[in-house]
C-alpha cells in the first residue's frame, strides 16, 4: 500500500494547482480575478466614499464651530482640504478642551461605526474574491479565454451577505487592532517629534529637528506599511482557510517566513503601481485646476473632477483587490503545499 500511495501523493503534489506561482503570474491572477468580479470593486469605492463623506460631517461642523469662537472665514479655513481643517480645527481648539473634547468624540464615534461598516464590507468583498480564486483554474496562463473570467466569477448578493455573516466579526475584530496599532503609531510619532524638539533645543542646530522629523516620517510610513501588509495577508488567511484570528496570525507567520520573496515582490510591484497612479491623479488634478482659469471652458471643470474622481477611485480599489487576490493566491498554494506535507509525513509513517 506504501508503494501506491506515495506516488500519488508526489504525483499530485507535482500538478496540483499548489505549485507556486511566480511574481508575473501572481499579479496577473489577482488582477483577472478582481476584474472577473469587477461588482466588489464598486462596492469597495461606494463604501469607502460613503464612510469619508460620513467622517467628513463632524469636520464640517468643527471647521464652523472654530469659525464662531476665533471670528474667521469658513473659505479660508476650507481652502486646502478637510484633512488640513481637521487639523486647524484641532490646533484652534487646544486651549478650549470642552468643545474640542465634543470634537474628537464626534469624530471618533462616526470614525468608529463607518469604520465597521467597512470592515464588514471588507469581509464579504474579500470571501467573494476567495471564492472565485479558488474556481479560476490557470487562469494566468495564456491565451486569456472568457470561459476562464466566467469560473472566476463568484460575485452574487446571497454569497456576499452570506460572506459578511461568517467573517463579519472576525474582520470587525481584526480592523480595530488595525485602529489600536494606528493609534500606537501616531503616539510613537508625536514622542518621536517631541524628543527631536528637545533635542533641537538643547543643541541649538537648526537642522536637528528637520532631520529628527524626517526620520520619525520615513519610521512611520514604514510601520504603517508594515501593519497594511500584515493585515492584508491576515485576511487571506482567514477568508482563505476560514480559521480564528490567533491561528491565521500563525499561518501568516510561517507562510512569510517560506515565501517572504513572493510577498515583497508582489508588495513592491504593487506599491510602484499604487505611486505611478498617485502622480498620475496629481498632474490630472494640476492640469484641471489650470482649465478652471479659462473663460467658458472652465465651466467644464467641475463634470471633470467628478470623472477623475470617480477614475481615481476605481483603479486604486482595483489596484488594493487585485494585490490582496494575488497574496491570497500565494498563500492558498503555501496552505495547500503544507497539507501535502502533512499528508506526505503521515503515509510515510503509517503507511506499510
Amino acid at each position: 500500500m506504501r508503494c501506491d500511495i506515495l506516488p500519488c501523493v508526489s504525483l499530485a503534489r507535482v500538478c496540483g494547482t499548489q505549485r507556486a506561482l511566480s511574481l508575473r503570474a501572481a499579479l496577473m491572477r489577482g488582477a483577472l480575478v478582481t476584474a472577473a468580479n469587477w461588482p466588489v470593486i464598486l462596492a469597495q469605492f461606494i463604501v469607502t466614499s460613503l464612510f469619508r463623506l460620513a467622517l467628513a460631517v463632524p469636520v464640517v461642523g468643527g471647521v464652523f464651530m472654530v469659525a464662531v469662537l476665533v471670528q474667521a472665514d469658513v473659505q479660508e479655513l476650507f481652502a486646502a482640504g478637510f484633512r488640513p481643517a481637521a487639523g486647524l480645527v484641532v490646533a484652534s481648539l487646544l486651549h478650549k478642551p470642552v468643545a474640542l473634547g465634543s470634537f474628537a468624540l464626534a469624530v471618533g464615534i462616526v470614525a468608529l461605526g463607518g469604520g465597521v461598516v467597512s470592515f464588514l464590507a471588507r469581509a464579504g468583498v474579500l470571501a467573494t474574491l476567495a471564492n472565485g480564486e479558488r474556481h479560476a483554474g490557470e487562469i494566468q496562463r495564456p491565451p486569456f479565454r472568457l470561459e476562464g473570467v466566467r469560473n472566476a466569477s463568484a460575485f452574487d448578493i446571497e454569497s456576499f451577505v452570506s460572506a459578511v455573516r461568517r467573517f463579519g466579526r472576525r474582520f470587525v475584530v481584526l480592523g480595530l487592532w488595525l485602529y489600536l496599532s494606528y493609534a500606537l503609531v501616531v503616539i510613537g510619532a508625536a514622542a518621536g517629534l517631541v524628543a527631536g524638539a528637545d533635542l533641537a533645543a538643547r543643541s541649538g542646530s537648526p537642522l536637528v529637528m528637520p532631520v529628527a522629523a524626517l526620520v520619525v516620517s520615513v519610521i512611520a510610513l514604514l510601520c504603517v506599511a508594515a501593519l497594511q501588509l500584515f493585515y492584508a495577508l491576515v485576511q487571506a488567511a482567514t477568508a482563505t482557510t476560514d480559521c480564528q484570528l490567533g491561528a491565521a496570525v500563525v499561518r501568516v507567520g510561517k507562510f512569510v517566513y517560506d515565501d517572504v520573496r513572493q510577498v515583497m515582490g508582489v508588495f513592491g510591484v504593487v506599491m510602484a503601481l499604487v505611486l505611478l497612479a498617485t502622480a498620475g491623479s496629481v498632474l490630472a488634478t494640476a492640469g484641471l485646476a489650470l482649465v478652471a482659469w479659462v473663460p467658458f471652458v472652465g465651466l467644464v471643470v467641475v463634470p471633470l473632477q467628478m470623472a477623475a474622481w470617480l477614475v481615481r477611485g476605481v483603479v486604486f480599489h482595483y489596484l488594493d483587490l487585485a494585490a490582496w487576490s494575488a497574496y491570497q493566491s500565494h498563500y492558498r498554494r503555501h496552505a495547500e503545499g503544507a497539507s501535502f506535507d502533512a499528508d506526505l509525513r503521515a503515509v510515510r509513517m503509517f503507511g506499510a
